[in-house]
């Protein structure tokens, strides 16, 4: 049965770059002398270059070694975890001897069927370090954005840390669990049945009260099947209709896709924009072909201007005009943004 899972959602769905994570040489010296901690999900890349591939997707709270010798923004990484051995191939790479051929990557865990610490881009090439079962210990260098990054506590430092035991080469905590046969999941102990999980279904074990715990897991459904979570957030709203109709949607928040074209400064012509403030020009709501000007705040204009053109983006916003006086398109106050993986 494949135990592989979708990344965490960021907004209702779950939204990734995925770009091929062709070989790459990565060269400076691996003297590693602090480990950092991921405290917002970013990119993993090949180089140091916001315009370098993207290989991985890692996530808020992973802990791993790496070197600020990169210098600049950038900081030197290595992230290595358990991959399912079936969404591998071997490659023919010198150093990097597997290849991630799973249709739209695949996780990396901290141990066989453990905790998500990134999610690989489909055509990474990987370091096989050693195999359990199914499972495959691996590696990779690259770089991450410094911003994202801050100096891990020591884990003997950390009250919370508990140790793990190991059986073989398996690693065996108390938080991990695998359903021994189809169940239904529950709202609240005997509440309301929401969902039936199937047997051998890889869970994560939250707390215990009597006979019940509290588990989470993962998976995949459609984007059409989900709505957000605040019934104040509008989805399935045109261009086209917040455009002719102002007084209804103004001041409304939409969840809208688009394609993101490039950061810009809003000049005299942006008279709804105040001068100088940064936004990002967009195409749509796809699939509609016209434009949308989307306001950023500082803290936002870091991740967004670290897109590469064209790259699709799923958007919480509130209209903030409906109709741009000259051109006619919609301005947006960003609210929320995660990346939609192709």
């Amino acid at each position: 049965m494949r135990q592989s899972s979708g990344l965490p959602p960021l907004l209702p769905a779950c939204l990734v770059v995925t770009t091929l994570g062709a070989v790459g040489t990565f060269t400076p010296p691996m003297h590693w002398q602090e480990r950092y901690r991921v405290i917002r999900a970013e990119n993993f890349r090949r180089e140091a270059s916001g315009d370098s591939p993207v290989l991985a997707r890692v996530l808020t709270g992973t802990e791993l070694p790496g070197t600020s010798a990169a210098g600049g923004d950038w900081i030197g990484v290595t992230l290595e975890g358990w991959i399912w051995s079936a969404s591998v191939r071997p490659s023919n790479q010198d150093s990097l001897n597997l290849r991630v051929m799973a249709d739209g990557g695949e996780n990396l865990r901290d141990a066989p069927n453990g905790t998500i610490l990134a999610r690989l881009a489909e055509g990474t090439y990987l370091d096989e370090l050693s195999r359990s079962g199914s499972w495959i210990r691996v590696r990779r260098e690259g770089f991450m954005w410094a911003a994202s990054l801050e100096p891990a506590r020591s884990q003997s430092s950390d009250a919370g840390a508990r140790p793990e035991r190991t059986v073989g080469d398996s690693t065996v905590t108390l938080d991990r669990a695998v359903l021994a046969h189809q169940a239904p999941l529950l709202n609240v102990p005997r509440g309301s049945e929401t969902a039936t999980l199937q047997g051998e279904t890889p869970v994560k074990v939250l707390a215990r009260s009597g006979e019940w715990v509290r588990i989470q897991t993962e998976g995949w459904v459609r984007e059409s099947d989900l709505k957000p979570p605040a019934d104040g957030v509008l989805e399935g709203v045109t261009g086209a209709e917040v455009r002719g109709r102002p007084a209804e949607y103004e001041g409304k928040l939409l969840q809208w896709t688009l394609q993101y074209l490039a950061t810009q400064q809003a000049d005299e012509l942006r008279i709804e924009i105040p001068q100088g403030r940064s936004y990002m020009l967009a195409r749509g709501p796809l699939p509609e072909a016209g434009f949308v000007y989307v306001v950023l705040s500082q803290e936002q204009l870091p991740e967004v201007e670290r897109l590469s053109p064209l790259t699709q983006v799923v958007v919480i916003g509130r209209v903030r005009v409906a109709r741009s006086r000259y051109l006619g398109n919609p301005i947006l106050e960003l609210v929320d943004i995660a990346v939609r993986q192709q």
